[in-house]
């Protein structure tokens, strides 16, 4: 009785033993299994595109003369700041001078013709009043009062064209700006309309981007857009969309008015984002991805405590993250470290 007691408590003890050997066991198989995992939902989708762009100023002229000449006089350098009507080139033209000196003694010839017409009309119409003189003669002066008026007024308007013309041979500033480029000098002749010089204006600048058509569909007037310039991000405004494609790149032109800020000058480059909506996809972490470059790309789900496989379609990667579609809706559970330490189907106990 006691061998069988003995031999009965042996046994107890032997399966204690057993189960707490077991127990110890699956403690260190759960330890090993170690992985990490987020809950993830389909949000809408959008893709950032970087255009790059050069500023220039709103107001930019190139300026010339409307007559021809010598150049005899530049005020200004490239570089130089210059404010409206300032002068900025003046040229000769020896034509011009007499011209208005001829115009202005005719004027004057014309005007002391007149003052004896009007004493000799006044003259006649006094004798005529006790019909001294004929009709005929007071008509005839009138008609010679008349024909001088005519001549005079056409001789001051010729005048005021020579003047204008005169007034041509300096060069002034149509607005306030930054002289950006001079391609004559002193001493040079130059004919109407030859470009001088380059004024670009101070008080506002933009930038042309060229858009594809998807991109450009999204823009509207007025819309704001993010801006890098260097290492600040200002806030530009859409102003101008052009709807008819370049026929050789097929790409649309956007004018963006940039603010003057951080000491940005005309000609630098700027990076304008723009965000194109791809649709409703999930975006996860890029190490949740497995790729072994032979099969399909796949991420790891957990669901129900169970471990699935989940090829996924690629749609867009954008720094350390992925944009994929996956064949679920909702939230989901994906394995985003330690994949190695797990395999399809197993079953995972969780806390």
């Amino acid at each position: 009785m006691k061998i069988r007691t003995l031999f009965i408590a042996g046994m107890f003890i032997v399966l204690l033993t057993g189960c707490d050997h077991q127990a110890s066991e699956q403690q260190d198989n759960a330890e090993q299994i170690t992985y990490g995992s987020a809950e993830f939902s389909p949000n809408e989708q959008y893709k950032v595109h970087q255009v790059a762009a050069f500023v220039v100023p709103t107001d930019q002229a190139s300026l010339s003369f409307q007559v021809s000449g010598v150049i005899t006089r530049q005020w200004i350098n490239i570089g130089d700041s210059v404010e409206p009507e300032q002068p900025l080139f003046s040229i000769s033209n020896p034509s011009l001078e007499p011209q208005i000196a001829q115009f202005e003694s005719q004027i004057e010839a014309i005007e002391a013709t007149l003052e004896q017409n009007r004493a000799e009309v006044k003259r006649v119409k006094n004798l005529k009043k006790t019909n001294a003189v004929s009709q005929n003669e007071l008509d005839r002066l009138t008609n010679q009062q008349d024909n001088l008026q005519a001549t005079k007024k056409s001789l001051q308007a010729q005048l005021e064209q020579a003047q204008s013309m005169y007034d041509e041979t300096v060069l002034k500033a149509p607005f306030a700006g930054n002289v950006a480029e001079i391609y004559k000098e002193n001493g040079e002749v130059i004919s109407p309309g030859e470009p001088i010089m380059v004024l670009g204006g101070i008080t506002s600048l933009e930038a042309p981007i060229y858009l594809p058509s998807f991109l450009h569909r999204n823009i509207s007037p007025g819309q704001q857009l993010p801006v890098r310039y260097e290492n600040h991000v200002l806030t530009a405004t859409v102003k101008e969309i052009s709807q008819t494609a370049n026929p050789q790149s097929q790409l649309f032109k956007v004018m963006i008015e940039v603010p003057i800020a951080h000491q940005i000058k005309s000609g630098e480059k700027v990076t304008v984002q723009l965000k194109e909506h791809i649709g409703q996809y999930y975006r996860l972490p890029i190490e949740s991805v497995i790729d072994d470059g032979i099969n399909d790309p796949f991420v790891l789900l957990i669901v129900n405590n169970q471990v699935i496989q989940t090829h996924i379609t690629l749609i867009d990667i954008e720094n350390n993250e992925v944009i994929v579609e996956l064949p679920h809706q909702g939230t989901i559970e994906v394995v985003t470290s330690g994949q190695v330490n797990l395999s399809p189907n197993q079953r995972i106990n969780q806390s």
